[in-house]
């Protein structure tokens, strides 16, 4: 997968995400799935709790007033042809354009052969800066 790929993928991820569209933004998912939040695990078994933790994460934005979320870079990891670690900084701005947040999330995605297969197996959440 090239960065132009990754692009397109978070990019369409962060769309789905903002409109707290859980259901597609689960269709970016493989289940189960790990989770690392402020260092700790969070195993989600099945589709639907992968849902149910999407729906909570997408409400706390929605209360915060973010509105949109840009990437604002990718690094990228190849670990051969069926997996890559991509670390995403992103920057969550209010409806206004005032900053939210400025944090960096790793991805392991993984697929299994074809081109349009790539999944994201689990995430792991840096340190985030509020920037309010």
């Amino acid at each position: 997968m090239v960065e132009l790929d990754l692009e397109a993928f978070f990019r369409r991820y962060a769309e789905l995400y903002m409109a707290s569209e859980a259901e597609a933004v689960a269709d970016f998912y493989d289940a189960p799935f790990l989770a690392v939040r402020s260092g700790r695990p969070v195993h989600l078994g099945d589709r639907a709790a992968i849902v149910d933790h999407l729906s909570g994460l997408m409400a706390a934005y929605r209360a915060s007033g973010a509105a949109v979320a840009n990437v604002k870079s990718i690094q990228a990891l190849s670990q051969g042809d069926g997996a890559l670690l991509a670390t995403v900084h992103w920057d969550v701005r209010a409806a206004d354009g005032s900053a939210i947040r400025d944090f960096r999330t790793s991805y392991q995605l993984a697929r299994d052969g074809t081109p349009d297969s790539w999944r994201i197996v689990s995430y792991v959440n840096h340190d985030m800066l509020m920037a309010r």
